[in-house]
Order: structure tokens, then sequence, then C-alpha cells
């Protein structure tokens, strides 16, 4: 299954549209299933890069929005392994939402940082990012996406594992292979640094 995307989104561009979208929102929230249309649900590179950028971001500090995040994640990137050329979002959690004054500021702050990636992104070993490479990229994510929660019990705990997957998504938007190589091995080093402290 190709990952159905465009082989070039500036980060930039997905931050712009987040923050047009809380600006244009009538009452005042936004809506995973807004975001969800913004975005679009066959676009997996921005689908997994949005929820992860918003756990990283000043936004992630909303309380109860990281498990939204990594319901989010969890779900593209079952999606893509599961072949389906689509994401499938439940209705309960469509509908949830967040103030988007919070979410608008949040990201005006991180728009520099975006600015800043995409000047570092360009297309390089772009067979890391397909094929076989690609499904192993949705699997990280998604064990990512289920042990998230659990790290954020422990104060900016879930910082670390979303900046992989904003690593990965941006490597499958940007066909770079090398920030797939360096999320791959920032993942594992994760990893087992976590299983040392636990032992």
């Amino acid at each position: 299954m190709p990952d159905n995307q465009p082989a070039h989104h500036d980060l930039e561009d997905v931050v712009d549209n987040l923050i047009n979208c809380c600006v244009n929102d009538a009452d005042g929230r936004v809506s995973v299933d807004e975001l969800m249309d913004v975005i679009g649900q066959r676009t997996f590179g921005p689908l997994l890069l949005v929820p992860s950028l918003i756990a990283v971001s000043p936004v992630g500090a909303i309380p109860g929005l990281p498990a939204i995040t990594s319901v989010v994640i969890v779900l593209v990137a079952a999606a893509i392994l599961l072949h389906h050329d689509h994401v499938w979002i439940p209705r309960w959690l469509g509908r949830r939402s967040i103030d988007a004054g919070k979410m608008e500021r949040g990201l005006q702050k991180f728009r520099p940082v975006a600015r800043f990636i995409d000047h570092l992104l360009r297309p390089r070993l772009p067979w890391l990012t397909r094929g076989p490479c690609f499904y192993a990229i949705a699997l990280f994510c998604l064990l990512i996406g289920l042990v998230t929660p659990v790290l954020e019990l422990v104060p900016l705990g879930g910082i670390p594992p979303n900046a992989a997957v904003v690593a990965f998504s941006l490597a499958l938007i940007a066909r770079d292979g090398l920030w797939a190589l360096l999320a791959f091995c920032f993942t594992i080093a994760t990893v087992t640094w976590l299983v040392m402290l636990a032992l």
C-alpha cells in the first residue's frame, strides 16, 4: 500500500493550517474531527505528525490532551499496518475538543521551530521511508502511542516518544530517510534506557 502523501509538505504549512483552524472556529473549541478534516484522512504522514506535534508543543501541557493524541497515533499507525486507505476515528474521540485559543497560542510559539526544521528536510535515502521500512515506521509509532500514556506519569516523560513520532512523520512527508534512521536510533536508545531504569 502506498503511503498516500505528497513528496513535500512544509511543517510550517501544517502548523499554519492548524492555527487557521483554531482562529476560524466559531465556538472557541477545536474537535478531533475538525483537525482530521484539515489534515485529510488519507495522508498518513501529516496524520501522524499533527498529534505528535501537538503533544511536543506547548499545547501538550493541556490536561487530557496527551491521551487523545496517543489514541490518534495508535489509530493512524494501525490503519497503515492493516493496509487501510483511510483512518477510522470513533465518534467519541472525534467529538473530543480543546480550547481553540490555547491551541492557537501554543502553535504560534512553535512556528519558529517548524520553520527551522523545514530547512533541515530534503529527500535522502528514500528507501528508508518505503516498503518494509514504511511498515516498520508504522509499527514503531503504534508501540510509541501505546506506551506514551504510561510515560506521561513522569514529568515531561511523553516528550521523547512523541518527538520520535514527529521525526518519523517528517521522514514520510519529505521522503527523508535520514530522519527515519535518526528516529529509529532514538526510539531504540530510549527503550533501552527505560528498560535499564526498570531493572
